[in-house]
């Protein structure tokens, strides 16, 4: 006979198979139950998956109505400078987004790959749930070995949006200053 569970392990073991994602870390002393750090798993997973899949027409409906969606380096982000490579701050505009890569953007053809890790719930106060992680994005040109691409944290605040978990805010700080000409597709 293998090791026994403790009934605290064994119920996390089980929530884990029954979601079918990573359970999200939550911060030491956080009272974080795990019927929300399965739901933030979902949410993160089926978010993942969408831009994974490259189905970027999905991706808004992660966010909030009004919501803030940045990416900015990690030298602006650490001396509390605003300016970012990216900014969105509404659902309709993190469409536009996706509307202009499919319809307007040049680009050349690429498969972007990404993997977010280390998600850690932080805090949960009155205006939502507070998470971090990693996140490397990897480039494949056509004809071309794959590369890391660029890499950095992410900052989340999610909120319950009538029900639904959704991304009130997030905040990309990637770790190089200079980031390539050719981010096109969101992180």
């Amino acid at each position: 006979m293998g090791p026994s569970l403790s009934p605290q392990w064994a119920e996390r073991v089980i929530l884990v198979q029954c979601h079918g994602f990573v359970m999200i870390a939550a911060a030491p002393d956080l009272d974080a139950p795990l019927e929300l750090r399965a739901r933030l798993a979902d949410l993160y997973g089926a978010c993942d998956d969408a831009l994974g899949e490259g189905e970027y027409e999905r991706w808004p409906e992660f966010f909030t109505e009004a919501c803030v969606y940045k990416i900015i380096p990690r030298e602006n982000y650490e001396a509390g400078l605003p300016l970012g490579l990216m900014q969105a701050e509404s659902r309709a505009m993190l469409a536009d987004r996706i509307a202009a890569i499919r319809k307007t953007t040049l680009y050349a053809p690429r498969l972007v790959r990404r993997i977010v890790s280390s998600i850690m719930l932080r805090a949960i106060d009155a205006d939502g749930m507070r998470l971090s992680a990693s996140f490397a994005l990897f480039q494949t040109m056509l004809n071309e070995p794959s590369s890391v691409f660029l890499c950095g944290r992410i900052y989340d605040r999610v909120v319950d949006d009538a029900g639904t978990l959704r991304f009130a805010e997030r905040v990309c700080v990637t770790d190089a200053t200079l980031v390539p000409t050719s981010l096109i597709f969101p992180i």
